[in-house]
């Protein structure tokens, strides 16, 4: 455990930062179609594990990567809204490494017949990250363990890839 000084807290509110970052920066690229604010809450080469979400593997690639993957999954829906937790629990392990956990809560909009519909995740996130020279804290790993989910179940097959029209 490291010691609570000032840079202990300095840290601490930077990693944080980074949390509240990583769902606000989802949201500005789904709305804006730029991703390179997201890209910047990661490492150069990221670890994404949405295996309990969306099915797929973990994977390791570089943050652009991961990016346009971002872009590919919610590209069926017209908006998109993180709320995360204020209660993030961190656990730095070394002055430059860290684990956090955060809760989110997160609503993706789109239409059907002309009508609003809703899909709303709830789910657990947890961010490895690390301190980096050049950069700051970055996410070196992200870990989605859905938790809950509420509204139109369709919601989480457009998440998944699905397409109407399509097998």
């Amino acid at each position: 455990m490291r010691e609570k000084n000032l840079e202990y807290m300095l840290d601490w509110i930077a990693v944080q930062e980074l949390v509240a970052e990583y769902g606000q920066a989802i949201d500005h690229g789904k709305d804006t179609g730029d991703w390179t604010r997201w890209e910047r809450v990661f490492a150069p080469e990221v670890t994404s594990d949405y295996s309990r979400f969306m099915g797929v593997p973990p994977s390791t690639a570089p943050r652009a990567v991961l990016a346009q993957f971002g872009n590919k999954a919610l590209e069926c829906f017209t908006r998109v809204q993180h709320s995360t937790a204020n209660t993030v629990r961190t656990e730095f392990t070394n002055p430059t490494h860290a684990t956090v956990h955060a809760y989110a809560e997160v609503s993706h909009f789109f239409t059907m017949d002309g009508f609003p519909q809703e899909w709303t995740l709830v789910g657990r996130y947890t961010h490895e990250v690390v301190k980096t020279a050049a950069e700051g804290w970055r996410i070196q790993k992200v870990t989605l363990d859905p938790i809950h989910h509420r509204g139109n179940l369709l919601g989480l097959e457009f998440a998944r890839g699905k397409r109407l029209g399509t097998p």
